[in-house]
């Protein structure tokens, strides 16, 4: 117990640790002895470009709040000067700031400007930005670089839009003007909550593209991780067996894989070009809260019932209400739900991750791992849920921890996954063991008491007539019995040498019954002596006497043969009997033996199991059967591999 709450206490410390240092770095602005801007301007003349050719442009913007202003309005000769509010760190939201003795709504509009001085480098240079709440226009000296949505000073001509954007200027090492104009009426803070970020090119489009390979990647993986458990959830239901649970969690999967691809550098924008930010933003609060509904009921369908059916109705009523609500209002509607709705994912989720912890705890020694395995998940989708609010609030400006937390959640899924399919992988192969250990007792069921009996009456007689001869038969009869018992299951092996012996034991017995009616040739390599399943080859012999040769008057002869061919050895039991037709031969390889026989179905299924071989049987009616098949010279690793079936 002690070793159990020491993990989850690590565990839990090292998910903590991993948010705390960008908040508390968040919180205490930028670092004095780096680069930032100070009352609106940012000299860079200490910037090495080759050491580090992306650049934060974090500090002190000049703020105009409610002005939308362009490149002109800054003019020496522009007539009009702007009215300046104050300075605002970048990155931070202005809602609930003070300036000027006013204290800023979330709603509104306002500019930033930023000068740099002393650009050490000429040439192209990029610039990036992240997320301006949530609507902006940027310009580069003098020039508009990009927009997203359409700024405005009033609500009617608005138009929110917020997505990652990338673009790309001259700079001939003067001083360079940035102008971002942002607006924001539906969100619930306003500002820039992330760096601008600035650099070389070609440092700028790796960056972009590793940012949206990350996405991607996390998208495909839980795309991926859906299908496996729909795959799964379909074989079940082929077999007739309840597998609800692997339905829930493969939606679960696809919805917080597209929710997720819509947030941070939404990578699945790109697949996305023509719709608009507003459809894009409610999809995103759809997918993820209706994924919070299908974790709710991953977590009642599991054994142990991690949560009630009371609690599971309540929150997916909750959560259903609130995705109408997405559907049907505007955004700066139903975002005043919002809060709630976070509230609602955090208590969910605690809950979900103090039960799981209990059950850890409690568990059995061999749901240890599984259980462990559970809890690092639901922890991860806890640090997500925390990491989004901390950045939605903007009390943290990076946000790039959640994509960890989907991959930490991704990775211990599929690991579970694995485990999940080698434990059914070795039921099957219990079930099989057990499948086979009862085909054993069938075979050993195949000495049928009326073959004892004609052996005993046939050493009675020998008793009389030949006495020398009716102790050999014993001897063989004792052999023979010996032979066909000496295993326990199928993960016995015999070889080559005792099987053979066993037939000879059987052959000399019935030899004496039938006399001159039966006649016996062997052709075996001595050499090939290697480990075989037990009574593979008996079986055939004894159906070539009793039902090729014994069936017919004269009875015959039966020719065994064990011969090394290239890598294999082919066996072959072939006799000159009454032969069979080739519909008669068909339904021996494919049904069940009946009570009458040993049958061909038998050792062709062990073949199948064991060797992944068939038998080959020919056979033609009054000319005789031929039953064949090969194996392996190195037999003994192929039956180990397979587990010693």
């Amino acid at each position: 117990m002690i070793k159990r709450i020491l993990a989850i206490l690590i565990i839990t410390i090292i998910g903590v640790s991993s948010i705390l240092p960008s908040v508390i770095s968040d919180s205490r602005g930028p670092d004095p002895l780096s680069l930032h801007a100070e009352a609106g301007t940012m000299e860079l003349s200490a910037w090495d470009i080759q050491k580090d050719p992306t650049l934060k442009l974090d500090g002190e913007w000049e703020f105009y709040w409610n002005q939308l202003l362009g490149p002109e309005d800054f003019q020496p000769d522009g007539g009009r000067i702007p009215q300046l509010t104050g300075y605002m760190r970048v990155p931070s939201i202005w809602s609930g700031k003070e300036l000027n003795g006013t204290v800023l709504p979330a709603f509104g509009c306002a500019t930033y400007r930023l000068v740099l001085k002393n650009i050490p480098y000429h040439g192209v240079l990029g610039l990036k930005k992240e997320n301006v709440r949530l609507s902006s226009r940027v310009y580069v000296d003098g020039q508009e670089l990009f927009s997203d949505g359409v700024p405005s000073l009033t609500e009617a001509e608005y138009e929110s839009g917020n997505n990652p954007q990338l673009g790309f200027y001259y700079c001939d090492g003067s001083e360079l003007e940035i102008i971002v104009q942002a607006a924001n009426y539906d969100y619930i803070n306003g500002g820039i909550p992330v760096s601008f970020k600035i650099g070389e090119q070609t440092a700028m489009l790796s960056q972009q593209e590793k940012g949206n390979l990350l996405g991607f990647s996390v998208l495909v993986t839980l795309w991926s991780i859906a299908l496996l458990y729909l795959i799964f959830f379909i074989n079940a239901r082929f077999f007739k067996r309840k597998a609800a649970s692997l339905l829930s969690f493969a939606i679960f999967c696809f919805l917080f894989a597209v929710g997720n691809a819509l947030t941070d550098q939404r990578p699945l924008v790109m697949m996305l070009p023509d719709i608009s930010f507003e459809a894009i933003f409610k999809m995103k609060d759809f997918f993820l809260s209706a994924s919070l509904i299908a974790v709710t009921v991953i977590f009642y369908q599991a054994r142990k019932g991690i949560i009630s059916l009371r609690m599971t109705g309540i929150v997916s009523a909750v959560y259903g209400c609130y995705l109408i609500a997405v559907l049907i209002l505007p955004i700066y509607i139903y975002y005043k739900l919002h809060p709630f709705i976070m509230l609602l994912n955090t208590i969910v989720l605690i809950i979900l991750l103090a039960r799981t912890t209990v059950l850890f705890l409690r568990c059995k020694k061999s749901d240890v791992l599984d259980y462990l395995l559970l809890f690092i998940a639901i922890l991860a989708l806890n640090l997500y849920s925390v990491d989004s609010i901390l950045f939605a609030l903007s009390l943290k400006t990076v946000s790039s921890l959640c994509q960890i937390y989907i991959v930490t959640f991704a990775l211990v899924t599929i690991f579970r996954l694995s485990m999940h399919y080698y434990e059914v992988l070795a039921n099957l192969r219990i079930s099989m063991k057990r499948t086979q250990d009862a085909e054993i007792a069938f075979l050993r069921s195949q000495i049928k008491p009326h073959f004892l009996y004609n052996a005993l009456n046939s050493i009675a007689a020998l008793c009389k007539e030949a006495p020398d001869q009716a102790e050999d038969v014993v001897i063989q009869l004792s052999e023979y019995l010996r032979g066909s018992f000496d295993f326990k299951t199928l993960d016995s092996l015999t070889t080559v040498k005792k099987e053979t012996e066993l037939l000879e034991a059987y052959l000399n017995i019935e030899k004496v019954r039938f006399g001159k009616r039966l006649n016996v040739e062997y052709d075996i390599d001595e050499s090939i002596n290697f480990p075989i399943p037990p009574l593979i080859l008996q079986p055939l012999v004894e159906n070539a006497v009793r039902h090729g040769l014994m069936s017919g008057v004269s009875g015959g002869t039966v020719k065994i043969s064990i011969k090394k061919e290239m890598a294999n050895v082919v066996f072959s039991i072939e006799d000159d009997g009454i032969g069979m037709e080739p519909s008669q031969v068909k339904r021996l390889l494919e049904q069940a033996p009946d009570e009458n026989g040993v049958g061909l179905w038998n050792i062709n299924q062990r073949l199948r199991l064991i060797y992944g071989n068939e038998l080959e049987v020919w056979s033609e009616r009054g000319a005789g059967t031929r039953v064949s098949f090969q194996l392996p010279w190195n037999s003994q690793e192929t039956s180990l591999s397979r587990g010693n079936l």
